[in-house]
């Protein structure tokens, strides 16, 4: 890290800290205002106190968060932060833990006819509906009528209108105004890594997927990744060039765990990449390296060469499928795999095959896919065992 780095990330730590003891001063007035109940009031200083004294540790390590907002940006999300710590003097706003920031607590000014949590609760009925999703969107703006911090509102407001728009860079100010206050708020950084990679910034888009992997994101936040293809298309894209300029990457040099390699050789083979194959062979190599009997990697490069028509690299398919099946017998990906590639020569050693098939789908400790379950129907009509 260089010294302008170090100056940044020491600017980004006061900053953060000059937030946190602004908004236990703000807490102590609201309090002593009766704006606040004794337990909403203790919850919060011991929030805020804990992320101050993180600040702290950050500070004596010189260490910083993973996730740091792009240059250029800083200085206008913090003037948007203080001027909201103005704001939130002047009006008593109350945040509280329920959605990252101080803003989603109970009703404890009097002034709101349903509390916050009551709000935020309807609205998060209707984001299933996209067809009243703009009855999501105005009860979010009430929310933040009254407290402009709220972090969920904030996050999913943004979240609507870009699904309704589709343009990103209207977004991604909000989200990262948000990350500023609530630095691990897994939602937003979901949401900004998505517009981000619309945008094709994927070195940024990667470092917000890092930092989520980092704090241990809810199931359902990881369901939107992958529902998105998050992984796939943000590390293929960042990682692309040294995928094709490295003769043999291993993850080390990709910087990936082996599942989301496995993104990113699926991403590649459905792109329009001119190498693209060659790259998901790499990938797939990359994992092999660090672990050799990985029935995806093994099963997947194995159809790749099966495919070319060349008989040696045919030859070598069935090698990699039986070191795959050997060595991981209970997976039905590498026996599946191997049944396609049999059946080409091997009608009876396919049908073999499809037997050790039926047996794992018949486990009662097995779940698949209905993909998988699919697909073992189809290849099972085109085998045509008797």
């Amino acid at each position: 890290m260089n010294d302008a780095d170090e100056t940044s990330d020491g600017n980004y730590l006061q900053e953060r800290k000059n937030f946190l003891l602004q908004s236990l001063h703000d807490l102590d007035q609201e309090y002593e205002a009766e704006n606040l109940n004794p337990s909403d009031y203790a919850a919060l200083v011991a929030s805020y106190s804990r992320q101050l004294a993180d600040v702290a540790l950050l500070e004596d390590s010189n260490d910083v968060p993973r996730w740091r907002l792009p240059r250029g940006l800083r200085n206008r999300t913090v003037l948007w932060a203080l001027g909201l710590v103005l704001i939130g003097g002047l009006a008593g706003i109350v945040i509280s833990q329920n959605s990252g920031s101080r803003a989603a607590g109970s009703n404890i000014t009097g002034g709101l006819r349903q509390s916050v949590v009551t709000q935020l609760s309807q609205a998060q009925n209707l984001l299933g509906d996209p067809e009243r999703w703009d009855e999501a969107i105005s009860t979010y703006d009430k929310i933040i009528q009254n407290q402009p911090s709220n972090a969920e509102a904030l996050t999913y407001r943004a979240w609507l209108n870009y699904q309704l728009t589709r343009i990103p860079e209207e977004q991604i100010p909000v989200w990262e105004e948000v990350l500023l206050l609530e630095p691990e708020y897994p939602d937003a950084m979901v949401f900004l890594a998505v517009a981000l990679a619309a945008e094709e910034e994927y070195d940024q888009a990667s470092v917000l997927l890092d930092s989520l992997d980092a704090i241990g994101a809810p199931l359902g936040i990881l369901e939107v990744v992958l529902s998105q293809g998050l992984y796939g298309k943000v590390y293929g894209e960042a990682r692309y060039l040294k995928i094709i300029e490295i003769e043999e990457p291993s993850l080390e040099d990709l910087q990936v765990n082996s599942k989301v390699a496995l993104e990113i050789a699926n991403y590649l083979l459905l792109s329009a990449k001119e190498e693209r194959t060659v790259s998901a062979i790499k990938v797939y190599r990359a994992i092999l390296m660090e672990q050799p009997y990985h029935p995806e990697a093994l099963s997947r490069e194995a159809l790749l060469l099966a495919q070319t028509g060349n008989q040696l690299l045919y030859e070598r398919a069935v090698e990699l499928l039986n070191l795959a099946v050997e060595n991981n017998p209970d997976n039905l990906e590498a026996v599946l795999s191997r049944v396609s590639v049999r059946a080409v020569v091997d009608q009876e050693g396919a049908c073999e095959d499809l037997v050790i098939v039926d047996q794992l789908l018949e486990k009662e400790s097995q779940s698949f896919s209905e993909q998988m379950v699919l697909q073992v129907e189809r290849i099972r009509a085109e085998v045509n065992c008797r």
